[in-house]
């Protein structure tokens, strides 16, 4: 299918930044054909967007979150980090394949209406062999929305150990299931260094250079976490799991809010992309990621919202206004993490974390058309006098009026084209009192 997208205002690269001209995009099939700045004629297309008046932009990448957990938005609040985590174990364990599918596509309605086309996920259950509907959990609910996706099942315990064995052999056979599936894909994720003992790290580390794949992994993400990792190893939680070779894969390391200087000279040496997630750490009690000392070590950056039970979002957006603002009042310097370093962690630093620098983050020849348009006739966004600024201090996601993702339109005018809203509500009302969350 051929796509133009007409008069819009272009968010281009330009050096290590960003600029903004009027232009059109031409899209064949799932790629970006052209970029096109001046006046000519473009020929003939299945679909025409006329983009006045809008922003075109790359659409956004959700490094770290947890999508089945929506249901858990304003569940567990204003408790520590541990006791949270225990609060929302004891649901979790009762969610079955379809609560998670029902669950995962109340979080793609949120992150498709504030801009984000990709996320990385660490879910807690297996789909059921299937690739569609409720039976394919987070999976199916990606490959049903026209999302794009690297799934991640969270996997715990001794390497030998039945519950490891039969998470992993589950995890391998999903991704097989959706082998060839350019939106679905599939990452290793192990929980974290204090329930991922080092003989499950050391076999999801030659699983994944047998089979070429990548990691995540929550790391140092608390003060709770650090104590207890140095207590039982003598050793900080990143010095830890460098010792057993994960990050000989290419890892996302999630939050990395303890992190130690000499924590950050392993991450850079090792070419570990750190997703940090400033809201969830906030609500949470745990701190703020040393992100400015992270950019001057070399450190890739990217951005995530954290599940719905730390956050209660799963919006880009906000991040992207936190990360604006909290390190510069942490440090006390106006300048520390600006709005350019802070979109490109939206949009680069995701892309660069998946190896897919040129192909997403981006709008330009040859990339992927996961795009999105921003109405720039709201108010937050008049005068126009600097739109990079304006999408960390101004915006709020709402401004997001269509979507596209590998060249599809998933959503339209605020409408998701793939499956009914409406529905997914339903469910996820049921399933909160099937569950006993209101009791």
């Amino acid at each position: 299918m051929r796509i133009l997208i007409k008069n819009g205002e272009l968010l281009l690269l330009k050096g290590e930044g960003f600029e903004v001209k009027r232009g059109s995009v031409v899209i064949d099939g799932k790629r970006i054909e052209r970029v096109v700045l001046d006046e000519q004629e473009l020929g003939e297309f299945d679909k025409v967007i006329d983009a006045t008046d809008k922003l075109v932009m790359p659409g956004l990448i959700n490094a770290h979150t947890h999508a089945y957990m929506s249901i858990f938005r304003n569940y567990a609040d204003d408790l520590e980090f541990f006791d949270w985590l225990h609060k929302v174990e004891e649901v979790e364990d009762k969610m079955s394949a379809e609560d998670c599918y029902w669950a995962s596509l109340l979080s793609i309605i949120e992150m498709m209406k504030t801009g984000t086309t990709c996320f990385v996920d660490m879910c807690m259950r297996s789909n059921e062999g299937e690739k569609t509907g409720p039976k394919g959990a987070v999976s199916g609910a990606v490959n049903d929305s026209g999302m794009r996706a690297y799934i991640g099942r969270g996997l715990v315990e001794e390497a030998n150990s039945p519950g490891a064995q039969r998470r992993l052999n589950e995890f391998l056979k999903d991704a097989e299931l959706f082998a060839g599936n350019d939106r679905v894909k599939y990452i290793l994720a192990p929980h974290a260094p204090y329930s991922s003992p080092q003989s499950l790290l050391e076999l999801i580390r030659e699983t994944g250079l047998e089979r070429g794949m990548m990691a995540t992994i929550h790391i140092a993400e608390s003060d709770a976490e650090v104590e207890g990792i140095r207590r039982d190893y003598g050793m900080t939680p990143v010095e830890y799991v460098e010792k057993t070779g994960l990050f000989d894969l290419s890892t996302i390391a999630a939050h990395v809010v303890k992190a130690t200087d000499s924590d950050i000279k392993i991450l850079a040496e090792q070419g570990v992309n750190v997703a940090i997630n400033p809201r969830s750490n906030m609500k949470l009690g745990n701190g703020f990621a040393p992100v400015s000392k992270m950019l001057e070590a070399g450190v890739n950056v990217c951005l995530g919202t954290d599940g719905d039970g730390s956050n209660n979002t799963q919006n880009i957006f906000q991040e992207m206004n936190f990360a604006s603002l909290v390190y510069k009042g942490s440090e006390g310097r106006a300048k520390c993490v600006d709005a350019e370093e802070v979109v490109r962690f939206a949009t680069l630093g995701g892309a660069k974390a998946l190896g897919r620098e040129g192909e997403l983050g981006v709008v330009a020849e040859g990339a992927l058309a996961d795009l999105i348009l921003i109405d720039l006739t709201e108010p937050e966004f008049v005068p126009r006098n600097d739109l990079v600024s304006a999408l960390c201090y101004s915006a709020n996601g709402s401004e997001v009026v269509t979507m596209l993702v590998n060249g599809e339109v998933v959503m339209e005018d605020r409408k998701i084209l793939t499956f009914d809203e409406e529905e997914v509500y339903q469910k996820c009302t049921e399933m909160v009192e099937k569950l006993g969350m209101n009791s």
